[in-house]
């Protein structure tokens, strides 16, 4: 982890309009992360993909944001211009989806998808330095025959194929942040721990942030440096992974109990217990 933070984000809220008046989804969430794995934990509505949302700057349109500070690599993110945020999109972040399907455009091969990234980003690479460096990175993410799979469309890979595609497309420029969003929720787990480890290759080599979301609570101790908890739109603990077993919020401690064991008796789950006051503390 570098000694200057990669991202800071101070008092961030995202509010959608309604009849009844507005819904604030991300409550007052702060935190700095640098070039480590910092994991994103909590329910489904906890505000944690449009935290990262708001990172990349490609919120719905609906949605209305007001921030204090929002910095990527010393960037300030709120005084920049609608072109230097897409510039930074595709250049300096990435963001890995939970299904490939939804991501790559079907109409393309793999490879020819890959390719345009690169050419994009550098419109003076040629084609065929953009096709060989595409190969490179399919190979550098474990795709055994990367000459085939890059002449497939996207229905023609696995969703784990699929996954490792869009790991590809990502770090082939070499971003500064990398966001992964459940990327391995679809997938079993065979094929989640290899998705997983070339993850972990491509941010050590590269140096990379990480920023992964997930419901994972097992996934996340294991891969990440770091951990947020999120309940309703707010940051309720921030710990490291590895010690994620001596957590002190009642909420976090919940969510662990309710992790299903293997090795234990058969029964039902605990029910997690949910405080008004967590929403206000």
């Amino acid at each position: 982890m570098s000694a200057a933070p990669l991202v800071s984000i101070e008092n961030l809220r995202i509010a959608f309009e309604r009849d009844a008046g507005p819904v604030e989804a991300v409550r007052g969430v702060s935190f700095e992360f640098g070039r480590e794995r910092l994991g994103i934990v909590g329910e489904s509505g906890s505000g944690k993909s449009l935290t990262a949302r708001a990172l990349m700057g490609v919120l719905p349109g609906h949605a209305r944001l007001s921030v204090d500070r929002m910095e990527f690599d010393g960037i300030d993110l709120t005084r920049v211009s609608t072109r230097t945020r897409r510039k930074l999109r595709g250049e300096r972040m990435g963001m890995i989806l939970q299904d490939p399907k939804f991501s790559l455009n079907p109409v393309l091969r793999v490879g020819t998808q890959i390719v345009e990234s690169i050419r994009i980003g550098d419109p003076r690479v040629s084609r065929r330095a953009a096709r060989l460096k595409a190969l490179e990175t399919l190979e550098a993410v474990q795709i055994r025959n990367p000459e085939r799979v890059f002449k497939q469309y996207p229905h023609e890979v696995s969703g784990g194929m699929g996954q490792r595609v869009m790991i590809a497309m990502m770090v082939v420029r070499q971003p500064a942040l990398l966001i992964a969003d459940e990327p391995t929720s679809a997938l079993d787990v065979t094929v989640q721990d290899q998705v997983m480890s070339i993850l972990d290759e491509a941010v050590g080599e590269r140096g990379m942030g990480l920023m992964l979301i997930s419901h994972d609570l097992r996934l996340v101790s294991r891969f990440c440096d770091r951990v947020i908890i999120m309940y309703a739109g707010r940051v309720l603990e921030t710990l490291p992974a590895g010690k994620l077993a001596e957590a002190q919020h009642p909420y976090t401690r919940g969510l662990i109990a309710c992790m299903p064991s293997v090795d234990g008796p058969p029964g039902r789950l605990p029910v997690l217990r949910r405080d008004p006051e967590w929403l206000t503390s």
